[in-house]
């Protein structure tokens, strides 16, 4: 009777210490560019976060959701393109699960399945964290090739966009 007194105890306790990681402020960039002609650069700051917390960083599990119909570049035209290549309308959301996050000498991997434009595939990001007593900061990096995704880098006449995105995460979250 004492031991599962013990055991009950011991699992509310851990399950009180567990925190939701709630986005304070943050964007996530997605890099290309157009061969021979320009960078794109857009970026999006709506994130949605169902990450919970343990004790520690490696703990950290749930998925992360972006908007990819609220995309932005520096050029509202191009972002008309955008939103029909990526066919946001039937695709609006890019989701990220985190499976594994794994300390490095370095600082993170976070080993997850990315879901975009209706694939889901795994996919690591690199990651550094800052975690303080009230919240925690990702920065983290990663690469796809949109084809991956069932994405078709689009042409206009000679000019045609690299297949390649890099994608810049800069997240803080709020834990509650």
């Amino acid at each position: 009777m004492k031991t599962s007194l013990f055991l009950s105890s011991l699992f509310a306790a851990s399950w009180l210490t567990a925190a939701n990681l709630v986005v304070l402020h943050g964007n996530v960039k997605a890099h290309t560019e157009v061969f021979g002609d320009s960078e794109i650069d857009p970026v999006t700051t709506s994130i949605t976060s169902h990450l919970t917390m343990e004790n520690t960083i490696e703990s950290i599990s749930g998925s992360i959701t972006v908007s990819v119909s609220a995309l932005k570049s520096d050029n509202e035209d191009r972002d008309e393109h955008m939103v029909e290549t990526l066919e946001s309308t039937k695709y609006p959301e890019a989701t990220y699960t985190f499976k594994n996050v794994l300390k490095t000498e370095t600082g993170y991997t976070i080993e997850g399945i990315m879901y975009f434009h209706g694939v889901s595939k795994p996919l690591s990001v690199n990651a550094l964290f800052l975690e303080r007593a009230d919240n925690v900061m990702l920065r983290g990096s990663t690469s796809f090739l949109m084809t991956e995704f069932d994405v078709e880098p689009p042409t206009l006449l000679f000019l045609t966009v690299r297949d390649q995105i890099d994608l810049s995460i800069d997240i803080t979250f709020e834990k509650q």
